[in-house]
């Protein structure tokens, strides 16, 4: 069981309200089930206990790097989930910029591109060559019986 320092309390009473209790337990070196335990001790609650508050720096960090970065990454060095991430965004007005939009849309086509004729699965269904000859001429090779449909 770990000993706190009155000095870990007070940084605890301080970041309480604007970490996950998983961010705060890697802080302090504990589970974050000590943590609830060590806050439900001292009384301590949040105001909002489901809602995220990012600092001043961390808006600031967001409103610089958001708008080109992906929201995995931002989630990551933030220490928040993905959708709060969005959440936060959407909060601030934030917009991702269009060669960004760009270049995450040519970057998943060519994944797919790639997966497709790995798996065999290229062209992608619905696709159509515009070299494809059309109608009825083409549609069986010589010697075969056309098949009339039941309905």
């Amino acid at each position: 069981m770990k000993r706190w320092t009155p000095e870990e309390e007070n940084e605890l009473r301080e970041l309480y309200g604007t970490m996950t209790a998983e961010a705060l337990a890697v802080r302090f070196g504990t589970t974050y089930r000590a943590i609830y335990q060590k806050c439900n001790k001292m009384g301590l609650k949040k105001d909002q206990p489901c809602k995220i508050h990012l600092t001043p720096q961390q808006e600031l960090w967001m409103k610089i790097h958001w708008p080109h970065m992906s929201n995995e990454i931002c989630a990551l060095i933030l220490g928040i989930s993905h959708r709060s991430v969005v959440r936060q965004a959407r909060r601030l007005g934030l917009q991702k910029t269009e060669q960004f939009m760009k270049e995450c849309q040519a970057h998943t086509s060519k994944r797919a591109k790639e997966s497709h004729i790995k798996n065999g699965t290229y062209p992608a269904k619905g696709y159509y060559s515009p070299n494809l000859q059309k109608g009825e001429a083409y549609q069986f090779k010589p010697g075969h019986k056309v098949i009339k449909k039941p309905f």
